[in-house]
């Protein structure tokens, strides 16, 4: 198994690096791959649990919400939106009375979580040294997963949610923290284009934004009764899996830079 992660680790990160650097279309390609797939697994999890996706209506919406980012503008995202829940509203018509409330809010909920969110990342680095910014994520993201894991694992006594996940520590949670607040600083050593201090920001922000996704796609995955989200990725499971932390980290960073530093 870690021979896998380290092989998949070696092959992945200097692909997504090279996206990353080249931007436009390609990393927005890419993306949008990673986008269907979390859709799908999402789509997994709420048919364990006996809620009924729709799969072309969630497909759709997510590469609405891609394109959306990627030429539109966030002018647009309320037609985005708009057009998504006209869409839920007429197979409900459509279906009714086999689809039910719940399912419609889970077909407005799964675009939104594996999709919209995801693609924060998009308006990231479509912001002044958007490069930059997104390797501020990754690194920060990564490194917090990576601390709380080692901290955890070497130091680890109070359980953090033993309902959700019981190898997870206090100590590893605050590890974590640290890991991310470390590599936001090196990053913002290497090049900082804003006040070091925002950096420091960023790193707390994301330490604790990365945690909190990860223990949410725990939920998910116990409240479905699988072990992981799926396979495509080679010891890693699956899109949720591995970027799960992204999902929350890539907003919360977006949202505190647009709002509040540039």
């Amino acid at each position: 198994m870690l021979l896998y992660r380290v092989l998949s680790a070696m092959v992945g990160i200097p692909v997504m690096l090279f996206l990353v650097w080249y931007g436009g279309i390609p990393f927005s390609a890419a993306l949008f791959l990673l986008v269907v797939v979390a859709i799908l697994e999402m789509s997994r999890f709420c048919r364990k649990v006996g809620l009924r996706i729709w799969l072309p209506g969630a497909v759709g919406a997510g590469t609405v919400y891609v394109t959306v980012v990627q030429w539109g503008g966030g002018n647009y995202l309320g037609a985005a939106l708009f057009a998504a829940v006209v869409m839920n509203l007429i197979y409900l018509i459509k279906t009714y009375p086999s689809f039910s409330l719940a399912d419609m809010a889970v077909n407005l909920f799964v675009p939104l979580y594996s999709g919209w969110l995801l693609t924060h990342l998009i308006s990231i680095r479509h912001l002044p040294d958007g490069f930059h910014f997104v390797i501020l994520v990754l690194a920060a993201t990564w490194s917090t997963d990576t601390f709380a894991y080692f901290v955890g694992s070497n130091l680890g006594r109070r359980k953090l949610a033993p309902s959700l996940s019981p190898n997870k520590s206090i100590e590893g949670a605050l590890g974590g923290v640290v890991g991310s607040v470390s590599a936001a600083l090196v990053t913002g050593l290497i090049k900082h284009p804003v006040p070091l201090v925002h950096y420091i920001i960023i790193g707390l922000l994301v330490g604790i934004a990365g945690q909190v996704g990860d223990l949410v796609e725990s939920a998910f995955k116990r409240l479905a009764g699988v072990k992981d989200s799926g396979s495509v990725i080679p010891g890693h499971g699956g899109v949720l899996d591995r970027f799960d932390s992204l999902i929350l980290t890539a907003p919360v960073v977006y949202y505190y830079l647009s709002i509040i530093v540039l």
